[in-house]
């Protein structure tokens, strides 16, 4: 070190005296003013408490004008972060209250560096709302029997807050009492009675209802002990404690408060360490959610509860709630939360434990500056994390400790059990607690001139105590051979912490830099540490692995012990050998060959594994070496003459390593085994988990030697070597490699079947292979050519030989029979391969497949092509030769399809088939739906289609392809003409798509028969009234004789223009007849109405007329053809006429009717009628006194008519 730095010693360097008091846990419920005054002064605001007091304060704020229901603070931080400290440091906040004329509030505010708006905040908090803040640990106010719940907790300690009883029922009576203005009174009788302040007599369970019942007689409340004791006894019957009245007693007590000062008023319940008190009772954590539920409810705003926890709310409730839901709930009710990372832990410690004087901090850069370079190169671990680099800055913040060391150790206390409890083993300890100790400690740092740095044997010295007292005798007793016995336990207490954390290697290197006793060259020390280290695995102390170095506890090194003494033999080697080799060369027993896999019969170590294929690979590993003799040379020469046999010659570098490693497995197993059925320490049970750890690497590392040792072998086919030096290539690949020269030889046909064929190319074979999209494989194979299928295609032609031989020698010919056939030498073609084969030969016609006993006669049927799609029925499937049809009928049959069907297909019988049975299939069809229809009108061709019907049925029928194409072309003179006619039937019925002509036919075929018949003979029986013209006649004779002819069709136009002729003329007809009833009918109404004269009312009127009205119809009627209306009209033409004829009897009937009407008049009188047109019916009147004769006889008359006896009542007409 530079001299520079020798006059100063580190206990000078720090701004407040290292070796000050600083309590290392902080007591949310330690209310000494002196205690709380120097953690308000001391207190360090990072960046993350700053946001966390911001948004607490805000969330108080808020409350002035809103209400709010969301009052829950949940709090958390490992042990030690800080959690607990912030929540006190809230509180009193809030609460604001005077230590030594200075109030929190201030003395938090002058803690904030440049942020305005937490400034603002508190400002604000303090000012709008007055505050009272509980705040307790849950912990230590509990009950020693665990039974009380959180609300009896918060109950109790509220009541204390207020000078109460701890009792519920007697702080209700106290309250009572109070209410009453007799509580002073009531607590004098008690000191006079007993002699006792009431604060002490109210604590004595046993003695205190005998008390308070002669102390509340003498206040005059009650006149006798008795009922005093009754009170008493409703009292601490009635006392209900839950999270409802707990609430409902804050909110009053606040409420109350507000009333007496005039303030806005707030609560606060903050409880610490609430997770350790819930630990996994799902019950206390959905109580707590009630609680704070009620406050939320009841309070609005007025009261929170705020609680710490060591576990974040998320993290806590999966381990403690079943249902989703329940979690949901309880998150929800505590929207404020507030998660303390090791961020803040790291500045609190550099700020309140390492802060510097300032005239060191230039000192301590200087130093810095003169030990850069190695700072930067030398003292930083190695991690799997992030660690802080050593800056200048950093370095003076932390110094004496280095970055990395701030960073790791809350990990390693939090890994060595700190936080599981409150109280931990040797006391309570935190990061600020240690970092402080290390210095203050005379043996260590204190006096130390600058330039010295803590080591993590300074930490584990410190926090011994809380290290099994078993594991800390082991390390201070150490005594390696051969090592410096200081060096070797400074050596092993780093360690011990290092490997606390899986994330930092336990290198020598990482262990030196962390026993780095001061600044400057690192190499001594770090020779140092390597030379103990192999000294301490030599003596047992540590185990050396891929990983790293490790401590072994006691109990390991009597295992280790017992281990090391079990037998191993060679049998025993070279079996455990041969698990890890098929497991390791069980993949080189397949190999690809473009794109096709086959399999290998793998031998390792002169025993067969495998035995399914066709070409051997024999393989020799170093543990096989080690015990017999292999001549590589030797296996070289005989390869010569051998196309079916690779070899494979693993290297031995490594043989001895493997050995060992085996011995050790073997060892191992064999005593985790032993001690796997004994009842086992705790210490032998990790000890042994430990060696299972081991045991798991020790295979891994097994089993990366053998892969090496083939990857570095020679590999001998057909008198050639191959010699690897290949760990990166896996050992398929190269075992494939070599394969390539040996399938050719072997599989001399595979080239005629070489392609990757899918199983969608299989379905495909079945579909259209006109397109341009066939898939490549069908080219590659022959099967397909310019859209055609291609049968004769040499795997085609080779799987239908292979049938035709199977079938002539009375052999099974099942799909699983072709499979394995084509499989062996010289095909080794894939099952997909002769799957497609063969669906081409099927869909060619060339074989008939049968399945569960259905043959199938064409890929088109239900069910067909997945014999081939699927394996599992492919190799089921029974094939035969097909019967064929010449080439000559076959192209009569296609000709035929052309001339009647317009259907062109290709020249195999499989496409006549197909094309034959479609086309039946679908006439089938249409005319099954034409002769329903058909046979209901009784149209004249219906014979033609079912003769058309039967014919087709006849050839879907036929049992073989071959008979139907046979068939068909037997039939071609007869279903020439019925196509024709069914052709020409189904377009006149609208088929696929025209015009449905049968419901036309249909409405002539009716008129015909119906109205027009009616008008003919009408016009017979009344040919004054009906008239119908020649041509109207001749155009329906036509229509009836046409209807039921063949030449229907050929003729139908003319018959819909002749229909039209006679059906306007019916039209006609009638609506001439139509209107000549209506006139008619008016009429003789008119008449009946002159008749009845102005005498009859309205209602007789129309009773008499009825009939006439009835009858007498609209005025006009239109009768369009196009829409129908001449069918069956109403009324119908019959009546029409009848009623014309029958007018003059309705006109009578009608006026007898009124007569009959004026007779049956009963009101008294004679009722008399003189018809006016007899008088005057024949008077010609051409001057005046042409009258006189006429009105004198009509006078003659009336006289007569009155002069009989009786009221007379005369009428005219």
């Amino acid at each position: 070190m530079s001299d520079t730095t020798t006059s100063h010693q580190i206990h000078e360097i720090f701004y407040r005296p290292i070796n000050r008091k600083i309590d290392s846990v902080v007591k949310v419920d330690n209310n000494d003013p002196s205690v709380v005054k120097k953690e308000l002064e001391e207190y360090i605001l990072t960046p993350q408490l700053e946001r966390h007091f911001s948004d607490a304060l805000e969330a108080v704020i808020d409350t002035e004008h809103a209400q709010t229901e969301d009052v829950g603070m949940w709090v958390s931080g490992f042990f030690g972060s800080g959690k607990s400290h912030l929540m006190k440091i809230l509180g009193h906040v809030l609460e604001n209250r005077e230590f030594d004329n200075t109030q929190a509030a201030g003395m938090f505010r002058d803690r904030i560096k440049g942020n305005e708006m937490l400034d603002g905040a508190v400002g604000s908090a303090t000012q709008k709302f007055d505050s009272e803040v509980l705040m307790f640990q849950i912990g230590a106010k509990a009950d020693a029997s665990g039974s009380e719940s959180i609300t009896e907790i918060i109950h109790r300690e509220f009541n204390i807050s207020r000078g109460y009883a701890s009792m519920p029922w007697v702080a209700q009576m106290e309250q009572e009492l109070e209410s009453r203005d007799v509580y002073d009174d009531f607590m004098d009788a008690i000191e006079e009675n007993t002699g006792k302040d009431w604060a002490e007599v109210r604590n004595e369970a046993m003695f205190v209802r005998p008390d308070m019942k002669k102390a509340l007689v003498e206040t005059g409340e009650y006149s006798s002990e008795d009922e005093a004791g009754r009170a008493i006894d409703d009292v601490q019957d009635n006392v209900l404690i839950n999270a409802s009245t707990l609430a409902e007693d804050i909110v009053e007590h606040v409420e109350k408060r507000e009333a007496e000062t005039g303030d806005n008023c707030r609560y606060f319940v903050f409880i610490d360490e609430i997770s350790q008190f819930i630990g996994d009772n799902g019950q206390l954590l959905l109580e707590l959610q009630s609680i704070v539920e009620e406050f939320g409810q009841k309070g609005k705003g007025k009261i929170f509860l705020g609680v710490t926890s060591q576990e974040q709310l998320q993290q806590l409730i999966p381990g403690v709630l079943e249902k989703e839901a329940e979690e949901s709930k309880v998150i929800d009710r505590f929207p404020h939360r507030f998660d303390l990372t090791s961020e803040n832990l790291d500045k609190v410690v550099r700020d309140r434990v390492l802060s510097k004087k300032g005239e060191f901090r230039g000192v301590l850069g200087d130093l810095y500056g003169q030990y850069e370079g190695i700072l930067s190169a030398r003292y930083k671990l190695d991690s799997g994390q992030s660690l802080k680099s050593i800056t200048r800055d950093n370095f003076i913040d932390c110094y004496p400790f280095l970055p990395y060391q701030l960073d790791i150790l809350p990990s390693i206390f939090q890994a060595l059990g700190k936080g599981s409890s409150d109280q931990l083993t040797g006391g309570e300890r935190t990061l600020i607690d240690v970092t402080q100790s290390v210095l203050k400690d005379d043996d260590h740092l204190y006096n130390n001139e600058l330039g010295s740095l803590v080591t993590l044997d300074m930490i584990f010295d410190e926090i011994s105590n809380d290290i099994p007292s078993s594991d800390v005798k082991s390390i201070r007793e150490a005594t390696p051979k051969n090592a410096d016995d200081e060096t070797s336990r400074r050596v092993l207490k780093a360690l011990y912490l290092l490997q606390q954390l899986s994330w930092i290697p336990n290198t020598a290197d990482n262990i030196a830099t962390s026993l780095q006793r001061e600044l400057g060259p690192t190499q001594a020390m770090e020779g140092e540490v390597e030379d103990a280290l192999e000294a301490l695995v030599a003596a047992g102390y540590v185990r050396h692995d891929e990983e790293g170095y490790r401590i072994l506890k006691e109990t390991e090194q009597e295992i280790e012990n017992e281990i090391k003494g079990i037998d191993v033999g060679p049998g025993d080697i070279r079996r455990s050998s041969k698990r890890f080799l098929n497991d390791i060369l069980n993949n080189t027993s397949r190999v690809n060959y473009e794109g096709q896999t086959f399999q290998l019969n793998l031998t390792i170590d002169d025993e067969q594994v495998t035995s399914k294929g066709y070409i051997n690979l024999k393989t020799y590993s170093p543990i096989y070496q080690r015990y017999e003799d292999i001549d590589p040379d030797g296996l070289k020469t005989q390869s010569f003459s051998e196309d079916d046999t690779l070899y494979w010659v693993a290297d031995d570098a490594k043989q001895n390593d493997i050995y060992e490693k085996l011995k050790s497995i073997y060892q191992i197993n064999t005593i985790v085994k032993e001690k796997r059925g004994e009842e086992l320490s705790q210490e032998e049970q990790e000890a042994l988990g430990q060696k299972q750890e081991d045991l798991q690497r020790l295979r891994n590392e097994v089993k990366r030697e053998f892969e090496r040792s083939f990857q570095r072998g020679k590999l001998i086919y057909n008198g050639e070597t191959d010699e690897f030096d290949a760990t990166n290539t896996s050992l398929g690949s190269l075992v494939a490699r070599k394969a390539d020269n040996a399938i050719p030889k072997v599989f001399t046909s595979f080239k005629h079947g070489s392609a990757s064929v899918k199983d969608r190319h299989i379905s495909e074979i079945f579909g259209d292979l006109q397109g341009s999209s066939n898939p490549s494989v069908f080219s590659e194979l022959g099967v397909v050519q310019d859209g055609e299928l291609i049968a004769e295609a040499r795997v085609a032609s080779e799987v239908e030989d292979e049938i035709q031989r199977r079938e002539k020698a009375g052999e099974n010919r099942t799909g699983g029979d072709l499979i394995d056939h084509f499989a062996e030498p010289p095909y080794g073609w894939s099952r997909e391969v002769v799957r497609l084969a063969t669906a081409v030969l099927f869909q060619n016609g060339s074989i008939i497949p049968t399945y569960k006993e259905r043959t199938y006669g064409t890929y088109t049927e239900d069910g067909a092509q997945e014999l081939f799609t699927q394996v599992t029925k492919f190799k089921s499937t029974f094939f035969d030769e097909r019967e064929t049809v010449d080439v000559e009928t076959r192209t009569d049959a296609k000709q035929l399809l052309d001339r009647i069907f317009d259907r062109k297909v290709k020249s195999t019988d499989q496409a006549v088939d197909e094309g034959i049975r479609e086309e039946a299939n679908d006439w089938v069809s249409t005319t099954s739906t034409l002769l329903s229809q058909l046979r209901r009108v009784d149209f004249p061709l219906a014979d033609d289609v079912e003769n058309f019907k039967n014919r087709l049925n006849n050839l879907l029928q036929q049992p073989t392809s071959a008979k139907r194409i046979k068939k068909f072309v037997e039939f071609e003179d007869e279903l020439g003409d019925l196509t024709k006619s069914a052709k020409a039937i189904a377009n006149f019925c609208g088929e696929p798509n025209g015009e449905n002509h049968l419901e036309e036919y249909e409405t002539i075929q009716d008129f015909i028969a119906g109205e027009w018949e009616t008008l003919v003979d009408e016009a017979a029986d009344h040919p004054g009234v009906v008239d119908i013209s020649d041509e109207a006649r001749d155009a329906a004779d036509r229509v009836k004789n046409t209807l039921d002819t063949e030449g229907l069709i050929q003729q139908w136009n003319d018959v819909k223009t002749d229909y039209r002729t006679a059906a306007e003329a019916f039209a006609s007809t009638y609506e001439e007849l139509y209107e000549q009833r209506y006139e008619t009918y008016t009429a003789s109404i008119d008449n009946v109405r002159a008749y009845a004269g102005d005498d009859i009312d309205d209602a007789d009127m129309e009773l008499a007329l009825s009939e006439l009205i009835e009858r007498q119809g609209e005025r006009t009627v239109d009768l369009n053809i196009s829409d129908k209306d001449h069918i069956n009209p109403n009324p119908s033409l019959n009546w029409v006429i009848e009623n014309i004829q029958t007018v003059d009897h309705f006109e009578t009937l009608a006026k007898e009717q009124i007569n009959d009407l004026e007779e049956d008049d009963d009101d008294g009188k004679i009722h008399e009628k003189v018809d006016t047109s007899d008088i005057f019916g024949n008077t010609v009147v051409t001057e005046l006194d042409d009258v006189d004769k006429p009105i004198a006889d009509l006078r003659d008359k009336i006289e007569t008519l009155l002069d009989q006896d009786g009221d007379i009542e005369i009428r005219f007409r």
